[in-house]
């Protein structure tokens, strides 16, 4: 890939591996991070932004990466292969690596169908279960070697213990003599040369027969080994050395295997490297609000709101530009600090992004084109060192462009042909640019030159745009317009940063009057442009306005659609309770028909039943109404006392407005039932007289026959019974019809009308409720209600 180092340089690539890297969990997704270069390969571009939006999705939807604890342990591998025998704390990274490494398996495996390309890396995994076990039954968790990674070193350690007290004991008889303790200066035992002394006045260090091992700076204390313990001493120093010489034993033994896995665990390592690397471009991209742009092998550039990625993001300005069908060249003008160089490079970087693997920070639909190469000339590239000017610099860098371009490179030209004279050199950017053309190169050059303007004109495949400047505010904007060269607005720029009035009118006046007109004639065209890319801009915005509101009407179709079904399957509910509990009833009816078995006055009322039952179930699924249009008019946002309104959640049924409207809702008498109804589901009524809902013969499933009965019920039913001067026998299957109905229609409570008389009605009205599922309560009606002559009951929810 022809991506050398001046390009990388020239647009700051390294920066954006650096940016990776510090996102990076471990040492090894920085090494891989800063290592990440572009790739000319179509396939690995496409992979590497997959493995991109993959880690991403992961990390939106179910957190970092679990990288913790994880080490580049690859040099261990190398010293364990050449039998150098690792350290315990050296084995104790290995192990929290590779259980890393199981953790960070398992976190994709789970989720493998919304990573697969990661899932499938992640198999490559090994978990090495038979050498954790080998390592965790040496090494503890603290890094240190454990009694238990061999009996000898066990028992060693065990014989220290035993010599360690030991020599205490005997030291700790000096330090409570009365006779030594006043020899001593201070009654501690301390370690010198690994051996446990006595710290002994200078004056005193003949009285206590010993071993001197050191003694203070000031000298005023030695430190005497007492021959009392030196045996002690020189067994526990012999007895350290076989623990050392174990311990050594045991870590080469585990280092050889290591050494036979080695291999498979440095090809386990890499996969992890690469899995941080994803995890890194992830967070980078989050960060940045960046998005995976469209690959095209057309050449095709198109970027909208593209930002360069090393300016803050709260003040960089973002850039809209295309080429490369039918434009192959882009010739960028206008003033200096106007932006040209920034957009330059905004597009190299993000391309140079983008062919390694990372997502680009620019709005939706962003699409790139597959370079195989990519030449960069910005910047001054005049060297003392080697004797060259600013133009001698361009022109090397060109000259090495010229010789390497191939069919598929995209190069970025600032100030082409500047540096020398203004003729010469617009000639040779001519040349230059008809060179790249021949070569189905993709160019994007800034220039000063009217001439390059003018070319750019005459040329078929380039394109003239420029750096927006506003005049009014003598600033730039920093937008970029297609189709329109910009003017270099010289005098603006100098009129703003200062330039006194007289020398700008006089270099006005030694201007050639056909480069005036020209500037006019291209300032002219760039306001032109600018209000029609305004337009443009309107016109985009009211477009999407407009799909946003169809949007949303779609939606309250699908919205009210889905209502109309749920309406439709409680009715079917509803209908499915009702025939379950007459079902109950016609069998009970059948049963005690049974029972009778003759023809009597019991077996007529019985039959009643029977018949009232049916024609019920019948009336309850035998008809639904006429499926109501949507209703397009608007709903009231006050409604008062007196208004009729018709109501959607009942069908379109009319209903009177009881009392003012309260914030959302109005109370609404429809039939008997008063309803409280959120003014949403209102509309007025504007008919000056509503008929009666027209009933037609249901659909074979029989659903919303219930909505229908209840609807129906709820304009007839009155919230009183009268059973006066009927008999037991008649009143109570007529208070048990009356009862379904009323639930039917949703009445919360009733009056029952029985008379005093005797009280034997009303009492067998009791009894008969008393144990009723549809009854909430009874009670006797109060004084101005009808007293003992009738009873109040609420009907259950």
């Amino acid at each position: 890939m022809d991506f050398d180092a001046h390009t990388l340089r020239v647009l700051e690539y390294e920066k954006i591996t650096a940016m990776l890297a510090e996102r990076a969990a471990c040492s090894l997704g920085v090494d891989r991070a800063k290592e990440l270069q572009p790739t000319p390969l179509v396939a690995f571009v496409r992979e590497r932004q997959q493995e991109t939006s993959e880690a991403r999705r992961m990390v939106d939807e179910h957190g970092p990466f679990p990288l913790g604890g994880i080490h580049d342990v690859r040099p261990l591998l190398v010293r364990a292969e050449v039998g150098q025998a690792l350290t315990p704390y050296e084995f104790h990274d290995l192990t929290s690596t590779l259980q890393g490494a199981g953790k960070v398996k398992g976190y994709l495996l789970r989720h493998a169908e919304k990573c697969p390309l990661l899932a499938d890396r992640a198999k490559g995994i090994e978990e090495f279960p038979q050498l954790l076990g080998e390592i965790g039954m040496v090494i503890g968790r603290g890094g240190e070697v454990m009694d238990s990674a061999s009996p000898q070193l066990a028992s060693l350690r065990s014989r220290l213990k035993v010599l360690s007290n030991r020599i205490n004991e005997r030291l700790n008889q000096f330090l409570s003599s009365a006779t030594i303790r006043p020899m001593l200066m201070d009654a501690v035992i301390v370690q010198r040369d690994d051996r446990r002394c006595l710290a002994v006045r200078a004056e005193w260090k003949g009285k206590i027969p010993g071993i001197v091992h050191d003694q203070s700076a000031s000298g005023a204390t030695v430190f005497i080994e007492p021959m009392a313990v030196v045996e002690i001493n020189n067994e526990i120093r012999e007895t350290e050395l076989q623990e050392r010489r174990e311990i050594e034993r045991i870590l080469t033994k585990l280092t050889a295997s290591v050494a036979r896995l080695g291999s498979r665990i440095h090809s386990s390592v890499e996969i992890v490297a690469g899995m941080d690397l994803a995890s890194a471009k992830a967070k980078l991209a989050e960060d940045m609000n960046a998005v995976s742009p469209v690959f095209n092998t057309k050449g095709i550039v198109k970027l909208r709101d593209a930002r360069h990625p090393l300016i803050d993001p709260n003040i960089v300005v973002p850039i809209s530009l295309s080429f490369g069908d039918p434009y192959k060249i882009l010739l960028l003008t206008g003033p200096n600090t106007g932006g040209k160089t920034v957009s330059l490079k905004t597009v190299g970087l993000l391309t140079l992004m983008a062919q390694a693997g990372m997502h680009i920070p620019a709005g939706d639909g962003a699409e790139l084109a597959h370079f195989d190469q990519i030449f960069a000339d910005i910047g001054d590239e005049q060297s003392i060192a080697q004797s060259l000017s600013t133009f001698s610099g361009h022109v090397t860098n060109i000259v090495s462009i010229l010789k390497r371009v191939g069919m598929r490179a995209l190069v970025l030209m600032d100030e082409l042909g500047s540096g020398t004279d203004p003729g010469e050199g617009a000639a040779l950017a001519k040349a230059v640019l008809s060179y790249l053309l021949s070569h189905n190169a993709r160019v994007i050059a800034t220039t000063h030159y009217g001439e390059l303007k003018e070319y750019a004109y005459m040329r078929d495949g380039i394109e003239n745009a420029s750096v927006e400047f506003d005049p009014e505010t003598l600033r730039p904007t920093y937008r970029v317009l297609q189709g329109v060269p910009g003017s270099s607005n010289a005098f603006h720029i100098a009129r703003r940063l200062g330039m006194p009035n007289p020398v700008l009118d006089e270099a006005e006046r030694f201007l050639d009057r056909a480069d005036v007109e020209t500037g006019e004639v291209m300032q002219r065209l760039e306001k032109a442009k600018r209000v029609a890319d305004e337009e443009r801009r309107k016109a985009e915005r009211y477009s999407r306005e407009l799909a946003e509101m169809k949007t949303r009407y779609e939606a309250r179709l699908r919205d009210l659609e889905t209502l109309r079904r749920e309406a439709k399957e409680r009715a079917s509910e509803e209908a499915k309770v009702l025939i379950r509990r007459n079902t109950e009833k016609m069998e009970n009816i059948i049963g005690e028909l049974r029972r009778i078995g003759k023809e009597g006055r019991k077996t007529q009322s019985a039959r009643k039943k029977m018949k009232d039952t049916a024609d019920e179930l019948i009336g309850g699924i035998g008809y639904e109404r006429d499926p109501l249009p949507i209703d397009e008019s608007e709903a009231p946002s006050v409604l008062k006392k007196g208004e009729k309104v018709r109501v959607l959640s009942l069908g379109g049924m009319v209903g009177d407005v009881l009392g003012n409207s309260d914030g959302d809702s109005a109370l609404v008498q429809v039939g008997a039932m008063r309803v409280t109804v959120p003014l949403s589901q209102l509309r007025r009524d504007k008919s000056v007289a509503t008929p009666a809902p027209v009933l037609q013969p249901a659909k074979a499933n029989g659903n919303g026959g219930i909505a229908a009965l209840a609807l129906a019920k709820a304009q007839d039913i009155s919230p009183e019974i009268t059973l006066i001067g009927l008999r037991v026998d008649a009143a109570l299957p007529r208070l048990d019809k009356y009862l379904d109905d009323a639930m039917t229609a949703g009445l919360d409570g009733v009056r029952i009308i029985h008379g005093k008389g005797s009280g034997q009605l009303r009492q067998a009205i009791w009894q008969y409720l008393k144990d009723d599922s549809r009854v909430a309560s009874l009670r006797m009606a109060d004084p101005e209600d009808g007293g003992a002559g009738a009873t109040l009951l609420r009907i259950r929810d």
